[in-house]
């Protein structure tokens, strides 16, 4: 189940891209119904069962959308998947909690947070939920300004470079404002964060 996700979810923007450049809008509204299918599966496999119910309703949702305007449906995911990222982003900056960010670091070094640390984790949780706002937003006006090809372009690959180049420029900003801890390569930081995704998991 983790390998078809993983391979579902890193084909996705290049398959949605073809199928609309080839005008097959119906199957790419179809191969994202079976994406959140697959979603849905995960998580519950997973025990997350809250997110399950999420997903379950933005399944049933897509699903009557899907006969009424099929089209439509192609241009929910650019927009809903950086909005409910944000979200959760911003949410996290409420009230006295961890931000996100700062929550990811502290399980990757075991609490062993600085001030310093903690205040930058937590701007940056902030600064992540603006850009995937942004984004959102952006996706929404590309689609009405200009025609269906351009707007995947754009959603499907322009968007992801974005977010890449900006995950980049961070990393190193990083190491300039908190040169008083190591920093492992984009290697070990991925294996960090399946070390956490597991344990959190097991403790689930």
């Amino acid at each position: 189940m983790d390998l078809l996700l993983l391979c579902a979810t890193v084909s996705y923007p290049f398959l949605m891209h073809l199928l609309v450049i080839v005008e097959q809008y119906t199957i790419a509204s179809i191969y994202i119904v079976i994406v959140i299918l697959l979603m849905v599966l995960h998580n519950f496999l997973q025990g997350f069962k809250k997110l399950s119910l999420l997903l379950v309703l933005t399944f049933l949702c897509v699903c009557i959308l899907l006969f009424y305007q099929v089209n439509l449906v192609l241009y929910l995911p650019p927009v809903l998947i950086p909005l409910v990222v944000a979200v959760i982003f911003a949410k996290s900056l409420i009230g006295d909690n961890d931000a996100f960010i700062t929550n990811i670091a502290k399980k990757i070094r075991d609490n062993d947070v600085s001030k310093k640390e903690l205040k930058y984790t937590r701007i940056l949780t902030f600064i992540w939920a603006v850009f995937l706002t942004l984004i959102a937003i952006e996706a929404v006006i590309v689609a009405f300004v200009t025609d269906i090809k351009t707007w995947s372009y754009v959603t499907n690959f322009l968007n992801y470079i974005a977010i890449m180049v900006f995950a980049v420029i961070e990393y190193f900003i990083r190491r300039i404002i908190l040169n008083h801890i190591e920093h492992p390569g984009f290697i070990g930081f991925i294996k960090q964060l399946v070390r956490v995704q597991k344990n959190k998991v097991q403790r689930f």
